[in-house]
């Protein structure tokens, strides 16, 4: 028989509670309900970027103003995942109250699934971050260091505590970071810190099994970090850029901040793989507050491509997806960055592009192009993404479904996480099973690839 005592809205309520318990990154991320965001009108939204403004001379003590222009990008967040899970009536009808509902297996177990849906999708945001900290012997890797990175686990706290400082250095707000690791790079952490003299709410979190706050950076442990199995393109003393002199204007790239690079001197018929990062020599990151040059090459993640061997790989495609090179070795890369150069003139001003500098000079035809990761044509390297970001970065945009036209039905909506939950109960009469449904629609997107960095250990 039905249940008579709960009704749907608890059967709603007690599903997003459930869900929200189970997250991780989900509540890690800047997430937003979108009550109007509807299949009628293409379950697409857009998040604007946030301006910003050259430093005038302040030495100057002078009052006039040096107008500058807003110029604001925008990013279109697709609504396109679909979270569901159902079970049978038969699972859960005896419960009769609302705590042994939140007690049921049942339940935690859709609940389980329903989140996990949510951190897979955006632990894919996650890898599009990129800057990149790994092995190295100094403060930063040499181009020899970065091609042999083999992205291996963070021993200790000191190593962790490395992506702070890369995050300061890119102008992230030293407030709301957050980030995800392994379970075995929790474990580490976390063994190192044990014997030592630690109180108050570190303390409780070695004693619970968490990983204490780092530099200001609230780290959580999953097993959802995303996996990547490079290419079998030549990590180092192979790519070369091609055609020419490259940079761009934020202007033409403030929506999608991208741009795609020619690079040749692969061989024929090798793959780059989308999620794969590339330094190129001579365009060093910048540090557009101060306005200066850093002391490391700037760190680019490939999104997509082309050639005449594999295609058009767009920037929606799945982390992995393979660019192969063509006939001659020549390859087109989509990457993030792109390269901004300040004091460089749109055909308005050099304003905006030194405001949103992302490097330090243009990359040159003929600079040497180097990949992460060691080169193994036989074996692909494989590497997990850890990373650290500012809960700006990543946007999670949910939308409410339609009310059913049968059976019974409700809504569960937070205002936390964005996530709203439409919960569906009806009986098939052909087969006589009675059904109850949870489902969730959302989409996600990195807002801002250097609002976070990449981590590994040595």
């Amino acid at each position: 028989m039905a249940n008579q005592f709960l009704n749907a809205q608890e059967y709603a309520n007690v599903m997003l509670k459930m869900t929200k318990n189970a997250l991780v990154t989900g509540k890690l991320v800047d997430g937003e309900l979108k009550n109007e965001v509807t299949d009628e009108n293409g379950l697409s939204v857009s998040t604007k970027r946030p301006p910003r403004f050259a430093p005038n001379d302040s030495s100057a003590m002078s009052a006039a103003l040096a107008a500058q222009d807003i110029v604001t990008g925008s990013v279109n967040v697709a609504v396109d995942q679909y979270a569901k899970v159902h079970v049978s009536v038969g699972d859960i009808e005896y419960v009769q109250s609302f705590n042994e509902l939140m007690k049921n297996a049942t339940m935690k177990a859709a609940a389980s699934t329903l989140a996990h849906q949510f951190d897979s999708h955006l632990q894919k945001q996650v890898a599009k971050f990129s800057s990149y900290i790994g092995d190295t012997t100094t403060d930063w890797a040499t181009p020899a260091e970065f091609a042999a990175d083999a992205g291996l686990a963070i021993q200790s706290p000191a190593q962790f505590n490395r992506v702070h400082t890369r995050l300061m250095d890119l102008g992230v707000p030293n407030s709301d970071i957050n980030s995800t690791v392994l379970f075995n790079d929790g474990e580490k952490i976390r063994g190192s810190l044990i014997g030592g003299s630690i109180d108050g709410t570190n303390k409780s979190a070695l004693e619970r099994i968490k990983i204490p706050v780092l530099s200001e950076i609230d780290a959580y442990a999953t097993q959802q970090c995303p996996s990547l199995a490079t290419g079998t393109r030549v990590s180092a003393l192979t790519s070369l850029i091609d055609n020419g002199t490259l940079s761009v204007n934020y202007r033409d790239v403030k929506n999608t901040m991208v741009q795609t690079i020619h690079i040749d001197g692969q061989a024929s018929g090798v793959t780059i793989k989308t999620g794969e990062k590339i330094t190129i020599a001579g365009v060093y990151a910048y540090d557009w507050r101060n306005q200066v040059a850093l002391p490391y090459l700037q760190t680019f993640v490939v999104l997509g491509g082309a050639s005449t061997a594999s295609g058009s790989v767009p920037t929606t495609s799945p982390l992995g997806t393979a660019i192969t090179t063509d006939a001659n070795g020549d390859v087109d890369l989509i990457i993030s960055p792109p390269i901004i150069v300040p004091g460089t003139n749109d055909g308005v001003s050099t304003l905006a592009n030194t405001a949103f500098a992302t490097c330090s000079a243009a990359a040159v035809d003929g600079a040497a192009v180097t990949h992460l990761g060691p080169t193994s044509a036989s074996t692909p390297y494989t590497r997990r993404f850890r990373a650290a970001w500012h809960k700006s970065a990543i946007k999670l945009v949910s939308a409410k479904l339609h009310t059913p036209f049968t059976g019974e039905s409700s809504f569960a909506n937070d205002p936390e996480t964005g996530i709203s939950i439409r919960y569906w109960r009806g009986s098939d009469i052909s087969t006589g099973a009675h059904i109850h449904r949870w489902d969730a629609i959302f989409g996600a997107v990195n807002a801002d690839p250097l609002m976070g960095a990449e981590i590994s250990g040595s």
